[in-house]
């Protein structure tokens, strides 16, 4: 599997050699000093490099009480009330930093990007009339999976298969996919949190004959119109820091940026730092 997905005391666990780290959540009703411990013994035994978590304030103080650094901070997470963090341990000390090539590439992309801003709708683009955007159903998977298979076609390591999309569908996300002439082209999953009042886009695929074109932003559009639909406040997305594209997207749709995640995770073959942005439902104007 691409990616070991479990419960843990209570949080949700996603660890595995690809990434080398552990990434848990929802951790705000457990006995955080001893899934820490149970987080530690997991990464020595796996020679994982780097343990990061999204929580609350309330936990957040007490994860940088345990060595733990803030990467990101999103305002109102939860439910647009709570703050929400993304904090990391490097157990791997040299995993913590980058060279100053790359250090120069991110703060590009970033001064870029956030200068795209438009969280204006009437800026938004219309789809072309030759495509069609839609949910994929279980049965569907496979579609998925095929794209996924020529997305990553040199890195057979990364191609996440049927079993894994099942998982993720038991964890209440969702799948949604641009089609042209019955051909996927490109694809996102969403995760749904209606107890956190958030949802978060976890992925996005792109065939590889029509990268570049920006197709991603018809997928974008698509999700922010359904936040009323899942009772959610906030949609957050970890982009490549490199990634001009991704980032500039989500900007143009109005998303903040909110931080940055030090190597984070095997991107094709090279460790990349995440991106963190963040979109806010407008509030409603009082009469």
């Amino acid at each position: 599997m691409f990616e070991t997905i479990e419960n843990i005391d209570g949080a949700l666990v996603y660890h595995g050699n690809m990434h080398k780290r552990i990434y848990f959540s929802q951790a705000d009703n457990v006995d955080l000093d001893n899934l820490l411990q149970k987080m530690k013994t997991l990464a020595n035994e796996k020679q994982y490099e780097k343990i990061l978590s999204k929580t609350s304030e309330e936990k957040a103080a007490i994860l940088k009480s345990k060595g733990f650094e803030i990467e990101a901070k999103i305002p109102g997470l939860y439910n647009g009330t709570t703050d929400g963090y993304f904090l990391a341990d490097y157990i791997n000390k040299e995993r913590h930093g980058y060279n100053d090539k790359i250090a120069k590439t991110i703060a590009t992309v970033k001064s870029i990007a956030q200068a795209a801003n438009k969280p204006d709708s009437d800026s938004y683009f219309h789809m072309p009339e030759n495509m069609t955007l839609r949910e994929l159903a279980s049965n569907e998977f496979h579609l998925l999976e095929t794209l996924h298979n020529k997305a990553y076609k040199y890195h057979p390591n990364q191609i996440k298969d049927v079993t894994y999309f099942s998982k993720l569908k038991e964890l209440n996300h969702e799948f949604y996919g641009l089609f042209q002439n019955g051909q996927l082209l490109v694809s996102a999953i969403i995760g749904i949190n209606k107890e956190e009042g958030n949802m978060e886009i976890v992925d996005f695929v792109t065939h590889p004959d029509y990268r570049g074109q920006n197709l991603s932003y018809f997928l974008v559009q698509d999700i922010k119109e359904k936040m009323k639909s899942f009772a959610c406040k906030t949609i957050y997305t970890m982009v490549r820091s490199t990634s001009y594209g991704l980032n500039i997207t989500f900007s143009k749709h109005g998303f903040i940026f909110a931080g940055t995640l030090n190597n984070n995770c095997m991107v094709r073959d090279t460790l990349e730092s995440m991106n963190v942005w963040y979109f806010k439902e407008p509030e409603q104007s009082k009469p």
